[in-house]
């Protein structure tokens, strides 16, 4: 046991080195990605060849098979060096767990067989969606989904699909297609996160095959799971929680990200109009500097707080109770939260500079925003929820 736990500490230590080995040329890069729309092949190559897009991978499909902690650390180190990288490797990493955890045998060896590094990517809500029950499984007459990020490098892709249920109504199914059957749009034209490549997908006239397909609510269960996996601690992890997590946890490395472009600046700048040559001279920038650090560590805080425990709970085989889960979600939200309003102590003492498109601190905190607006951890409606439940009400949400 202690040699194994050896193993797993040095994979950790090594995947988060390698992420923060990245950070100078993914800054470097970060006006290219930002330029293009588009992360480079060689970025994407880097990702690959350092064992980032595998972290949360089956062992036996060649990944490293770690925890949330360790995907959490390498997604703050990605983050740290550019936020469409970061946003990238979370949200591919989290596909690797969703897809182990939702498919069986036969869909699994046709999506990791070949011992490739496979990319997934994909989306659960459709905008469009005209498919029938056929022979053998369904045929997808026309669909269509938004925000598939990382779309561009994908291998295979995942989408949600209501499907008839038992007793006369809808509920939502799971699906799995390759590359080829599919048609990734140009349309992510937008402010903030440009290379996270979060086109839309539309598919038309293509056969589905039962295997390829698992009901959401099965999923959840662990339904589908195959057997070495079953008693893997990592495949326990609670699935509503890990998907939450998957989208804030780039929000702490674009953070410290903003922080020491800011204190680079800070010993260099002074304060216009005023008669400070620097601002690390002035009483209002240390306060300023001292209570976003404070916030960002506050966030770090109450992220590691939610998942340590979602790891630990994992490994004990314990189960989440609402309430739990409720207030990890809140946890998840307030680390947005947080993160946002030390980028804004920031921008404050920033100058006009920060109008210059050519200004990196400009392009985090565009990065952030793009972030910080996803439906999934609008701190509101997270914590809000959070306060509902601690005063006896039901939560205000289907997605616990």
């Amino acid at each position: 046991m202690a040699i194994l736990t050896q193993m797993a500490t040095d994979i950790k230590q090594t995947l988060v080195e390698n992420g923060t080995a990245l950070i100078p040329k993914l800054r470097e890069l970060s006006f290219e990605i930002d330029r293009n729309s588009a992360i480079p092949d060689e970025v994407v190559q880097d990702l690959q060849s350092n064992g980032l897009l595998k972290v949360l991978r089956p062992e036996i499909f060649g990944g490293h098979q770690t925890n949330m902690r360790t995907y959490t650390e390498v997604v703050t180190e990605i983050s740290r060096g550019n936020g469409s990288a970061g946003w990238f490797v979370s949200l591919s990493n989290i596909r690797d767990y969703m897809i182990s955890y939702a498919f069986g045998q036969q869909a699994l060896d046709e999506i990791f067989g070949p011992g490739e590094d496979v990319i997934l990517a994909g989306n659960f809500k459709p905008i469009k969606c005209e498919i029938e029950k056929a022979e053998g499984g369904y045929f997808i007459k026309e669909a269509q989904w938004p925000f598939v990020s990382g779309s561009p490098h994908a291998d295979w892709f995942y989408f949600g699909f209501p499907v008839a249920d038992e007793n006369g109504g809808m509920e939502m199914a799971i699906m799995v297609l390759p590359r080829h059957e599919v048609t990734v749009l140009d349309d992510w034209n937008v402010m903030g996160l440009k290379g996270s490549g979060s086109n839309s997908v539309r598919v038309e006239n293509v056969f589905l095959p039962e295997h390829r397909v698992s009901l959401d609510r099965l999923a959840r269960q662990g339904e589908y799971m195959i057997e070495p996996l079953k008693h893997v601690p990592l495949y326990q992890t609670p699935f509503v929680p890990s998907l939450t997590l998957s989208i804030v946890a780039p929000a702490l490395g674009l953070a410290q990200a903003a922080l020491d472009l800011h204190m680079e600046r800070v010993g260099k700048a002074g304060i216009g109009n005023t008669f400070y040559n620097k601002m690390s001279e002035a009483p209002i920038t240390h306060l300023q500097v001292a209570q976003a650090q404070l916030k960002i560590d506050s966030a770090e805080l109450h992220l590691y707080r939610a998942v340590d425990m979602l790891d630990d709970y994992s490994v004990r085989g314990k189960q989440l109770t609402m309430e739990e889960g409720i207030r990890m979600k809140a946890d998840f939200g307030y680390v947005n939260q947080l993160c946002k309003e030390a980028i804004d102590l920031m921008t404050e003492g920033a100058g006009s500079v920060f109008s210059y498109n050519n200004n990196l601190f400009q392009l985090v905190y565009r990065d952030f925003l793009s972030m910080h607006l996803h439906g999934f951890i609008t701190p509101n409606s997270l914590i809000e929820t959070y306060g509902r439940v601690m005063c006896g009400q039901e939560p205000n949400t289907y997605f616990v």
